[in-house]
């Protein structure tokens, strides 16, 4: 009995020390998982230059590496290190594409947490700051910087414009009256190529250029402001489904031959023009309005004028069109303030803008 009590007591130990060695050996093939918080990826040539690579690899991130330091990560993970990250880092990105203008400039888009304030800059350096709302925000520069950047926290988006594109002429379709004049004026002083149909009376027509063909080799966009638009609906809604812009106002949405270019139905505006209004009362806020109702399902809103829709788009094919609410621009540029002749400019060349 006692030797066979010895004999059982040397296999116990034998096989202590068969576990004891192969978990010796076991650890030095692999070794412990290491966890790392780090300030941005420091520790990257150190663990590099060990012997060993670690088992693994978690490292805690207060900003986004660069794409050197994602490389070199990826590189340790091939090497057997299961490499992780941690770290409550903004989401960022940034797009610039030219602005269709003959003024030209870059109309940045940011998407960005909403309330955040995202730091774009370019090449030179900080160009503006901007407080991000719902999902972004949106900026137009006058030049043509080579790169941009948006920052929010430690978080840097960078995109490069792409190169500036060709801008053909608008045409402006409509009666004869303030509205058609102030339109055709407001684009031509931004700098546009307009060419017009202006009807004075039935079968009486007063044409600048010629607009025997409504297409994209000639137009970036057709802006549509009444009934006169009627002869040419079918040519305007190809013109649109070929990649051309059409921007339609309240009176030439009512027209049952603009409605594929519609995004909703045009309500009726509420009148104001039997109210004489005192000089610099008018601005857009004041302008007769008809909220767009009835929305499609592709249509995007743009504005809104309280709860209602203003100004909504939609693509057509290859082409867009913008649908408005607003009726009797021209008050605006008559009976505003100081500034009203160049708000209306503006206004209206950046609706062109956004479709051509």
């Amino acid at each position: 009995m006692r030797a066979l009590a010895e004999h059982i007591l040397r296999g116990v130990v034998i096989a202590a020390l068969t576990v004891l060695l192969w978990q010796s050996l076991r650890s030095e093939s692999k070794p412990a998982a290491r966890v790392v918080a780090a300030h941005g990826v420091a520790s990257l040539s150190e663990w590099s230059r060990m012997p060993m690579p670690p088992g693994r690899i978690n490292v805690r991130l207060d900003s986004v590496p660069l794409p050197l330091h994602r490389d070199w990560l990826r590189a340790l993970d091939a090497t057997g290190s299961k490499v992780s990250w941690s770290g409550n880092l903004p989401g960022v990105m940034i797009t610039a594409q030219p602005v269709a203008s003959p003024g030209g400039g870059v109309r940045a888009r940011v998407a960005a947490p909403a309330g955040s304030q995202v730091v774009v800059g370019d090449d030179v350096g900080v160009v503006d700051t901007v407080r991000a709302e719902n999902a972004g925000a949106q900026l137009v520069l006058a030049s043509k910087p080579r790169e941009l950047s948006a920052d929010v926290s430690n978080s840097r988006a960078i995109t490069v414009p792409r190169d500036s594109l060709r801008l053909g002429r608008v045409l402006v379709i409509g009666n004869a009256g303030w509205e058609s004049k102030f339109v055709i004026a407001a684009l031509e002083e931004d700098g546009w190529k307009v060419d017009a149909f202006i009807r004075v009376a039935p079968d009486v027509d007063v044409t600048q250029g010629s607009i025997a063909s409504i297409d994209t080799s000639r137009y970036s966009a057709v802006v549509a402001l009444d009934g006169a638009v009627s002869p040419y609906a079918a040519r305007i809604v190809e013109f649109a489904r070929s990649g051309g812009g059409v921007v339609i106002s309240p009176a030439a949405a009512s027209l049952d031959a603009m409605s594929p270019l519609r995004s909703g139905s045009p309500g009726r505006p509420s009148s104001e023009s039997g109210v004489i209004q005192a000089s610099g009362s008018v601005s857009l806020a004041t302008l007769p309005f008809g909220p767009i109702t009835q929305l499609r399902s592709d249509a995007v809103p743009l504005e809104r004028r309280s709860s209602a829709v203003a100004i909504s788009a939609r693509r057509v094919l290859a082409g867009r069109a913008l649908q408005i609410g607003y009726d009797e621009t021209w008050r605006w540029r008559m009976g505003g303030g100081a500034n009203a002749l160049r708000d209306h400019r503006s206004w209206w060349t950046g609706l062109v803008s956004s479709v051509a």
